[in-house]
């Protein structure tokens, strides 16, 4: 049986040198090592999204004390490097001894011989002197890509983009939306009390809690509650679907919005969800029947071609279009690692919300959202769209920001149809 450390190492290896999804390397080696304890398994998913979030950082104290270029270290000398500096930077709890100990074990098992002194001395040497970053360099302060730095430093100023780059790597509550088809928050709020989940109520209705193994609870399973966060549970809201009425979500799976319009409609009328993956299409359905919820028909297809079928049909049409996901950070830290093609995001986008639109009925409605806080992508899309589009109103617009509405980076915009 391996342990928390060497579980992260493997988990850690798959996210940076074989593209892994920092979620599917934590479930796939979660799988694997099955016989870990619940602190364990806590302390393993803590040391994974740890060393994802700070990673640039982490690389950054490396080159301070490294002679050999970061570059140009070995995939486990640097992995392992950045696991014990994480440990002793960000991890009040864990003993330095441990932290330093641990770390020569790993290289002893996986890196070739004499590596193991140069860890021990390196991760000694952090622990007596630290590491200060310099306050001028955002990106190295709060480990983000100079492309995201630059781009958050341009749309909002040096201040506001610290205080939300720092709030991006901060990890966020569980939010739980109730089906209301079948319950309410207080009952809700009440069912989770009795099984051990401490929780509290918003004012939206939603549940806030700390986290919790939603996948195997029985109330989850059993269709009480979908999880959420207040961003993207206020797109479904400012959509504002009615009872028998005609709705198009362009761009649905899993499914979160789609039946959080079903629930909205007390699952009458016809929603048709789409999405290009055949593949998601289960997902949609299988959130779909979790739920109780009969009105959803989803189907693949293209948002971003037009489809001369669904010209003004609907009464209301959602348009949750693909982006960069820069307001999901605290979610899922491994965006920080990959390269955005945003040009070709932006054209896409604009494919969608002009195919929405044409989609809309007379007085109608359309809501546009994204869960990142790129105004390219969000507040000039929208204002690009308007100058085209003359028989389209703005009636609502806002941008969530982490560190200001304490929820995901997000983005939603109703316009009405004249």
């Amino acid at each position: 049986m391996i342990g928390a450390r060497e579980a992260a190492l493997l988990a850690l290896n798959d996210i940076f040198y074989n593209g892994t999804y920092s979620n599917l390397a934590v479930k796939d080696m979660m799988k694997k090592c099955h016989r870990m304890d619940k602190t364990e398994k806590s302390f393993f998913t803590n040391l994974v999204y740890g060393v994802v979030s700070y990673h640039y950082s982490l690389e950054y104290v490396i080159s301070q004390y490294s002679k050999i270029k970061v570059k140009k270290l070995a995939r486990y000398v640097k992995i392992i490097l950045e696991m014990g500096i994480y440990q002793l930077m960000y991890l009040d709890k864990v003993p330095t001894s441990a932290a330093v100990n641990e770390s020569v074990k790993l290289a002893k098992k996986y890196c070739k011989s004499g590596s193991d002194k140069f860890i021990n001395a390196i991760l000694r040497a952090v622990s007596r002197e630290g590491c200060v970053f310099p306050d001028d360099n955002l990106a190295v302060k709060y480990s983000f890509s100079n492309e995201m730095t630059e781009l958050f430093t341009e749309q909002f100023g040096y201040e506001f983009a610290q205080q939300l780059m720092q709030a991006l790597n901060i990890p966020p509550v569980v939010t739980l939306r109730p089906n209301t088809l079948k319950t309410d928050a207080d009952e809700l709020s009440s069912l989770l009390s009795d099984i051990g989940i401490d929780n509290k109520k918003t004012e939206q209705g939603l549940i806030e809690t700390d986290g919790f193994d939603v996948a195997d609870n029985k109330l989850y399973l059993d269709g009480f509650f979908t999880p959420q966060d207040r961003g993207a549970y206020t797109a479904s809201v400012v959509l504002a679907p009615q009872s028998g009425e005609t709705v198009i979500d362009m761009c649905s799976a899993p499914g979160g919005k789609t039946t959080h319009i079903a629930e909205l409609m007390g699952d009458k009328g016809n929603i048709l969800a789409f999405d290009i993956h055949p593949h998601k299409i289960k997902l949609i359905e299988a959130s779909a029947k979790r739920l109780g919820i009969s009105s959803i028909e989803a189907d693949v297809m293209d948002a971003s071609i037009p489809n001369d079928k669904f010209l003004k049909s609907a009464d209301r049409v959602l348009c949750d279009v693909p982006c960069s996901g820069w307001g999901i950070i605290r979610r899922k830290p491994d965006i920080k690692l990959s390269h955005t093609a945003l040009d070709e995001l932006y054209t896409i986008q604009k494919k969608i919300l002009n195919n929405g639109a044409n989609y809309v009925k007379q007085g109608g409605c359309l809501v546009y959202s994204t869960c990142t806080v790129n105004k390219k992508e969000n507040e000039e899309r929208i204002s690009d769209f308007l100058k085209e589009h003359k028989d389209f109103v703005k009636k609502y617009e806002k941008t969530f920001y982490p560190h200001i509405d304490g929820c995901d980076g997000f983005y939603v915009c109703r316009l009405d149809k004249k």
